[in-house]
């Protein structure tokens, strides 16, 4: 379910039978409001050309996983630290 004010991801940006207007794939989008009619997102940043509300369908988003993100985040600098430590060899 999403929401207004929700980040989303453009999973599919590809022109089916209408124009997409400046949709692209991969590109992140504010959810501003809903298409009465068909339940399809209005955001913030584009406009769709051919809807009466500048609406997309939804099954062309997906919602921006921030705990994903984070843990990626998190992975790489503990590995970042890790690789700044001295090592402590012994002569022998």
């Amino acid at each position: 379910m999403f929401k207004i004010g929700e980040i989303v991801v453009c999973v599919d940006a590809r022109r089916r039978w209408y124009k997409l207007g400046n949709l692209k794939e991969n590109e992140m989008y504010t959810i501003v409001g809903f298409n009465p009619y068909d339940d399809g997102l209005i955001l913030k940043e584009t406009k769709s050309i051919r809807s009466g509300y500048n609406a997309y369908a939804r099954d062309r988003f997906r919602k921006v996983d921030y705990n994903f993100a984070e843990r990626v985040l998190n992975k790489l600098q503990e590995e970042y630290q890790q690789s700044k430590q001295p090592s402590h060899k012994t002569k022998s």
